[in-house]
């Protein structure tokens, strides 16, 4: 009899420490899932960009969640140059369940005096409550068709 109980505690300690090392994990502050989108238009191009991030920070009040996260977009060229902070933001997102992802766009104009070819948009993140920072780019095409 006592072999049987022996057989069972085990797998079931094993399962408890599993369940806590697993809750307490800590998500990795990320950004996924960039997209850039061009259209032509009368007088140059839009370009439509964004991004998904995870793993931020967030404070509780009483019921509430909160989250801040500042962005700026760069633009880089085909010759490589960097065009700064052509896009700006700032989400300061509250909720009363915890936020697991939030979404970051921006829209740009492109005049006609940017030549065809391959460019990119970078996605620059600060997470204002901890100071942590990331980058994420996504490659587009300008092109004449």
């Amino acid at each position: 009899m006592q072999i049987f109980y022996k057989g069972r505690i085990y797998p079931a300690l094993f399962l408890m420490v599993l369940i806590a090392a697993c809750s307490g994990k800590e998500e990795k502050f990320e950004l996924y899932s960039a997209e850039a989108f061009i259209y032509s238009m009368e007088e140059g191009w839009e370009l439509n960009a964004s991004c998904s991030v995870k793993g931020f920070t967030q404070n509780r009040t009483g019921e509430e969640y909160s989250a801040k996260l500042s962005y700026t977009a760069d633009l880089i060229t085909p010759d490589g140059k960097k065009l700064e902070s052509v896009g700006e933001g700032l989400i300061d997102q509250k909720s009363k369940e915890k936020l697991s992802d939030l979404l970051i766009e921006t829209q740009l104009q492109i005049d006609s005096s940017y030549k065809p070819g391959k460019y990119k948009i970078a996605f620059n993140v600060t997470d204002d409550l901890t100071g942590k920072k990331i980058s994420i780019e996504k490659e587009f095409e300008i092109s004449t068709e």
